[in-house]
């Protein structure tokens, strides 16, 4: 037989697969309108387990493997098209969002004047009243509190990665994210009048702009002291009458404190930058909105997170980030923050939405919001 011959047996397989899954889609879509009456959940577990185990229990192990994955993808696709036909004929799941913008008119902000967060908060809101705090926390705290209605955090780095605390700190506050800003981050390393790098020792930062500089302050045998913020550091470092300490921090925090640059654009990836977000009380849907961000849990067994992220797939969704963090209530059980493109708006999304909600143990709307990415 020649290949030739080969191909079109296949091609002909493939038809006919084709027509039956036609047919099967058709009978999953009367499987959906059934239970839009009576109320009766799409994921039934048990009985996906009893039909896989069934058509599986006298197969050839050759393709037992195989067969085992074609079957799941069809049952999770089929469960999909289910989902949407449930809203299509009118199921009832509403996203609690607000549609306009609530007014700002205190924004809060952690570290001193010149930070790399004060400097993105007179980008993001140039004309309004800003205050600092000390800690991330504290942001997230006034703005619990109603003091502010929005507060500035960092939430990654292009060179350093996440800041897990935002990360943990959106569930501890059940805040939302509502913009992003991307800015570009260049560290200089300042330090008294009169101070040559040669003789700098000790330098302060921000962990993230520690991790930024590390090649350089390792080539210069300096040793890094955490500071809760690079303008902190800077004042630190102004505050002190030794010529061997600096800081990593901002060419403004520098001016602005009074020290010297004594090296510029220390970070090795020259394309740093910081993504920051805005957070509130209310989840906001707008028009203009292209990102969306949720944290989910799933089941601690084998495939899990494959079979949910393939959900995504089968929405036809495009995600841009995914990382975990333990739940912090039970040892090796994780939370996994998701990034992904879309509008609240969207009907694939609404029903990715209302899939998730429905088929995971947790799940959260971590933010709306238009990102340049």
């Amino acid at each position: 037989m020649m290949l030739d011959d080969v191909r079109k047996e296949i091609n002909d397989l493939d038809l006919k697969l084709k027509d039956l899954f036609l047919k099967r889609m058709e009978v999953s879509g009367k499987v959906a309108e059934i239970k839009s009456k009576n109320g009766d959940k799409i994921l039934k577990p048990e009985r996906e387990i009893q039909i896989i185990e069934n058509l599986t229990k006298d197969m050839e192990e050759e393709y037992k493997l195989e067969y085992l994955f074609f079957i799941k993808n069809i049952i999770e696709v089929s469960r999909t098209y289910q989902y949407r036909k449930l809203l299509n004929l009118g199921m009832d799941f509403k996203i609690n969002c607000v549609s306009e913008e609530p007014r700002v008119d205190k924004v809060c902000y952690q570290g001193l004047p010149c930070s790399y967060s004060e400097i993105t908060t007179n980008i993001m809101f140039p004309d309004v009243e800003a205050f600092n705090v000390d800690t991330f926390e504290n942001v997230f705290a006034e703005v619990n509190k109603g003091n502010a209605q929005t507060g500035i955090v960092p939430l990654e780095n292009t060179t350093a990665g996440n800041i897990n605390e935002v990360y943990d700190l959106l569930l501890k506050y059940d805040l939302y994210i509502n913009y992003s800003c991307i800015t570009k981050v260049d560290h200089c390393l300042a330090a008294l009048n009169g101070a040559k790098v040669e003789c700098i020792k000790k330098v302060y930062s921000h962990p993230q702009g520690i991790e930024q500089s590390k090649e350089f302050l390792k080539e210069h045998k300096m040793t890094p002291i955490i500071s809760s913020n690079t303008a902190v550091a800077a004042n630190f470092v102004a505050n002190q009458k030794s010529l061997e300490v600096g800081a990593v921090c901002s060419k403004e925090a520098a001016t602005r404190y009074g020290l010297t640059i004594l090296a510029d654009a220390i970070n090795h990836n020259k394309e740093n930058a910081t993504k920051f977000i805005a957070v509130s009380k209310k989840l906001i849907c707008n028009k203009n909105h292209n990102k969306i961000a949720i944290v989910f849990a799933c089941d601690n067994k084998s495939g899990s997170l494959a079979s949910v992220l393939g959900i995504f797939a089968q929405h036809g969704i495009n995600l841009t980030e995914i990382h975990s963090r333990p739940d912090g209530k039970t040892s090796w059980e994780y939370l996994f923050y998701v990034d992904f493109t879309g509008n609240l708006m969207q009907n694939n999304i609404k029903a990715l939405l209302f899939q998730l909600t429905e088929e995971l143990p947790f799940l959260k709307i971590l933010g709306s919001y238009e990102s340049e990415q």
